[in-house]
């Protein structure tokens, strides 16, 4: 492939868009699309500007443990190459504690805390030894403890406080309000540590968790859920429980559509304010934060339709590879690959070939005028892109690429049409 002068991330060179040191024209046609492209440079440099911000503020006696919140993006690889970095990891479901496992995450560095945990799951995880279970409510409590009083292991546990606050750049990706299913009032996490601590052999009680929601890109938003946290650590001290870690979250921003980003050294200094006093181990969640800007999905154009109402841009990629437009009217940046030398633009509604009315990227977006065959970029798709992918309209998955300088790996293959089947038969009486 042909390699240019060693700029990291997405940056143009000479008309075209390359990821690092590799032209993207080059992958397109070495791999072909639609495919999905991450920068290892652009993960590590989120890591190591997040770790900093923090480094910076709280003191070292307490380490804090960043855990990758892996729901965003879980290939193997990019779990491996955060862990090398020191990162932990934050699963939501038995199949991301394998993934953990598998890419080298060991138990004393995982958190679980997926909503409506399966007793299947429950065992992987204590077979783990997971560092501890956030818990969702008294049933899951009561099913952990079971489980581990079977198993005979003792399970290491946190509540998850929903403090009903606001927080999110969408209502469906806010989720520590009272209406929404994640969480317990600060009044039912007191009876339940007291439960916990009094009547259950089977399970420790370590300390609280809590996660407003994602993209919050102001730090005093924060605020409200810091008190509320540290206010049900000092009342549970005070009835004699001990606390010693907190896990306050995730929800750092991207840009997407030139939001305002965090600025961490303010969240830092919350945390600074409000969680290092309490004397605990401080846990958080970061997951888009790490990987959002460090992916693209790679598409070309199959043909331009002119209709009475406007001009369509038809990709090959559809709603199957990223489904966050139709889900959540999602932005994501669409930006030519090559400069073309063309100097006009067009408003175009860019679309996919799926059978939905919803398979739509854009609407009268404003892009350089393209033709068939032009390779583009859907922006920022790290994050919530292939972990959300499907089989709809039997399309086989997307090629997951990822780049580090000159380095470029297939670190998910391509899928077939033939592969989509490979679970299916037909009954022997049809």
């Amino acid at each position: 492939m042909h390699m240019t002068n060693s700029k990291t991330g997405f940056h143009n060179h000479k008309g075209v868009m390359y990821v690092d040191d590799v032209s993207l024209s080059d992958i397109a046609r070495e791999y072909g699309t639609p495919s999905y492209v991450y920068s290892a440079s652009v993960i590590r440099e989120q890591y190591n500007v997040l770790e900093g911000a923090l480094a910076c503020a709280l003191p070292k006696k307490k380490k804090h443990l960043l855990c990758y919140a892996c729901k965003a993006n879980s290939n193997i690889a990019i779990l491996k190459l955060l862990r090398n970095l020191g990162c932990g990891l934050e699963i939501v479901s038995e199949g991301e504690l394998v993934r953990g496992l598998k890419a080298g995450f060991k138990g004393n560095k995982i958190i679980s805390t997926s909503f409506g945990k399966s007793s299947d799951e429950i065992r992987a995880c204590l077979e783990a030894d997971i560092l501890q279970f956030n818990v969702e409510a008294e049933a899951e409590l009561e099913m952990i403890n079971a489980i581990a009083g079977q198993m005979g292991k003792i399970a290491r546990v946190a509540f998850r406080l929903n403090p009903d606050i606001v927080g999110g750049g969408h209502s469906k990706i806010s989720t520590g309000r009272k209406e929404d299913k994640f969480g317990n009032t600060a009044a039912k996490i007191l009876v339940l540590y007291k439960r916990a601590v009094e009547e259950m052999e089977h399970v420790t009680p370590v300390g609280i968790s809590m996660h407003i929601g994602s993209q919050i890109s102001q730090a005093d938003t924060f605020r409200p859920g810091f008190e509320q946290i540290a206010e049900v650590t000092e009342d549970l001290r005070a009835q004699g429980f001990e606390i010693t870690h907190l896990d306050i979250g995730g929800g750092f921003p991207i840009v997407y559509d030139n939001e305002d980003i965090l600025d961490l050294d303010e969240y830092a200094g919350w945390v600074k304010d409000f969680i290092v006093p309490l004397d605990v181990h401080i846990q958080m969640e970061p997951g888009r934060y790490m990987v959002g800007n460090a992916g693209i999905l790679l598409s070309q154009v199959r043909y331009i339709k002119t209709t009475p109402s406007g001009k369509f841009m038809v990709l090959d990629a559809g709603m199957n590879d990223l489904v966050r437009p139709a889900m959540y009217g999602a932005y994501h940046e669409i930006r030519p690959i090559q400069n073309s030398g063309r100097t006009t633009t067009s408003n175009y509604d860019v679309v996919g070939p799926v059978c939905e009315s919803g398979d739509l990227f854009a609407k009268g977006r404003e892009c350089q005028d393209v033709e068939a065959g032009d390779l583009v970029a859907l922006m920022s798709a790290g994050a919530y892109g292939f972990s959300m992918a499907s089989n709809y309209n039997s399309r086989p998955l997307p090629v997951e690429i990822l780049v580090d300088g000159d380095n470029v790996a297939v670190i998910n293959k391509p899928q077939g049409i033939e592969d989509i089947m490979v679970r299916e038969s037909i009954p022997s009486w049809l």
